[in-house]
């Protein structure tokens, strides 16, 4: 009777865990493709141009093609574990300081394969350190894209020179590494539009993972709920005069 129970208990725990899970993936479908369609929708909208972004709501400027006017600060970010057509590589970003107002804001400029041996990155990319981009002011063009969540394993930060090489983007990192404290736009990062300089590979991704893919997953965990189900049924019925 106590086997029966314990049994009972396992198996109906398993199946509850991998339809929730199930479900759980057909909603994340159900946000990818939410996000695709608010990207086409916006990226028919005529181009802003922003002069600021203080008393702004920064979720409804999402996806919209926009124009901003400001000069770049010499501080290259490389964001680490990137990849592209199953290469790895960094994206590379740099706080753009707004003409009017002073607000920053953080740039992808886009991707770049990794080279060499990781313990040479700097000395591999340090040619970004001399590309002069923060020279003269200029306007630029590109959408500002949601701030996906990060988790990282160990230290944000692996070296304390330029480029400085970062295991996602953190505000509050790069917040620290800038001599403009406290105008750094916590939460905003724009894509460079692919007709600029001083950018890099800028094939985006609207999203890392599409709707198929959530679809598949959830396909395979409502096949394993039913074959714990399948299993608890047979057990039972085999152990029914126990």
């Amino acid at each position: 009777m106590k086997l029966k129970l314990l049994s009972s208990i396992i198996f109906l725990s398993c199946i509850s865990l991998f339809i929730s899970l199930g479900f759980w993936q057909i909603d994340r479908a159900n946000q990818k493709d939410s996000i695709v369609e608010l990207y086409k929708d916006r990226q028919l909208s005529p181009v802003k141009s922003l002069q600021t972004f203080k008393n702004r709501d920064i979720k409804k400027l999402h996806f919209i093609n926009c124009k901003i006017k400001g000069r770049y600060l010499n501080k290259i970010f490389l964001i680490d574990n990137k990849i592209k057509n199953n290469q790895l590589g960094f994206n590379v970003v740099t706080p753009f300081q707004l003409e009017k107002g002073g607000e920053i804001i953080i740039v992808d400029r886009g991707w770049l394969p990794i080279k060499g041996a990781r313990s040479e990155i700097i000395n591999n990319f340090n040619y970004l350190n001399n590309q002069k981009i923060d020279k003269n002011a200029q306007e630029i063009n590109g959408y500002i894209y949601p701030k996906d969540e990060s988790y990282t394993i160990g230290e944000i930060s692996t070296n304390k020179e330029w480029p400085r090489l970062l295991q996602a983007i953190d505000f509050q990192e790069i917040n620290n590494d800038i001599s403009e404290k406290d105008l750094l736009l916590s939460g905003v990062i724009f894509r460079l539009g692919k007709n600029n300089e001083f950018g890099f590979n800028r094939e985006w991704e609207i999203v890392y993972m599409d709707s198929n893919k959530h679809l598949g997953y959830a396909f395979q965990w409502f096949s394993l709920a039913l074959v714990f189900l399948v299993m608890t049924i047979i057990f039972f019925l085999r152990n029914k005069d126990g």
